[in-house]
């Protein structure tokens, strides 16, 4: 039973994937949005990920492998740690899976009032993954959010929640601090592959901060409804002894 605490995390993916077909003139808002998220990336020094997206674009056999790793690593490596978690019976399984459920309403919620295309879409960006893989784009993509769901990078975010919530399964701070490769490697990946933005990967950042906050929050929450208020015993269910100042010292 304690599996099925995986079914809120798959019902807001499926919420993700289902948003488009709610959320009328999302492409036309997600074209136009995109051209102003490029250019605030740009400001804030994310000029890079152009140099990266067309050396990628030049080596197809590492593209090949990028596409893979954007397409496929971040659903298993993010399930095998939630069922790591659920194996384990880590006490702070809990903080942690409402965490990654926050994160993707946050999300939701983002990309239906904000919808972004990814540069990938945009003149001048390589579409590595297409180009890779071309049922992505002609079976998977076409009919999913993820089409103009690029801010903020739940990629990325996720892969913040996996260095985060792995920490719980190892105790050796060297093992915790080599679980930050695989953000780091998710951050070049998003960025080479033109799936995101720089801008994307900022706010990834604080969507799971925020995520974190509103999962503490509940489980705050959640200990003040189960634990009753502190209620003083009358004195009169005290022994005598006791109420006279003879009990013992």
């Amino acid at each position: 039973m304690r599996y099925l605490q995986i079914i809120p995390v798959g019902l807001v993916l499926w919420g993700l994937d289902a948003v488009d077909r709610f959320r009328s003139g999302a492409a036309l808002a997600g074209l136009g949005h995109a051209v102003v998220i490029n250019a605030i990336s740009r400001q804030l020094g994310g000029g890079f990920a152009d140099l990266m997206n067309d050396w990628l674009a030049a080596h197809p056999a590492t593209a090949t492998v990028a596409a893979w790793y954007y397409i496929v690593v971040q659903g298993a490596v993010t399930g095998t740690v939630g069922l790591l978690l659920i194996r384990r019976r880590v006490p702070a399984f809990r903080l942690h899976r409402d965490a990654l459920i926050a994160c993707n309403v946050i999300g939701l919620v983002v990309f239906w009032l904000y919808p972004v295309a990814p540069p990938r879409m945009l003149p001048g960006y390589h579409d590595v993954t297409a180009a890779a893989v071309p049922v992505f784009s002609s079976l998977l993509e076409g009919k999913a959010a993820g089409e103009f769901a690029s801010l903020p990078s739940l990629h990325v975010t996720w892969a913040l929640w996996v260095a985060v919530a792995a920490a719980a399964l190892v105790k050796h701070p060297l093992l915790r601090a080599v679980l930050w490769i695989y953000p780091a490697l998710t951050v070049l990946d998003v960025l080479a592959t033109a799936n995101h933005y720089w801008l994307d990967v900022i706010t990834a950042v604080g969507v799971l901060a925020l995520a974190y906050i509103l999962a503490a929050a509940l489980a705050l929450a959640r200990q003040r409804i189960r634990k009753p208020p502190y209620l003083p015993r009358p004195a009169s269910t005290y022994p005598v002894a006791v109420r006279c100042g003879h009990g013992p010292r």
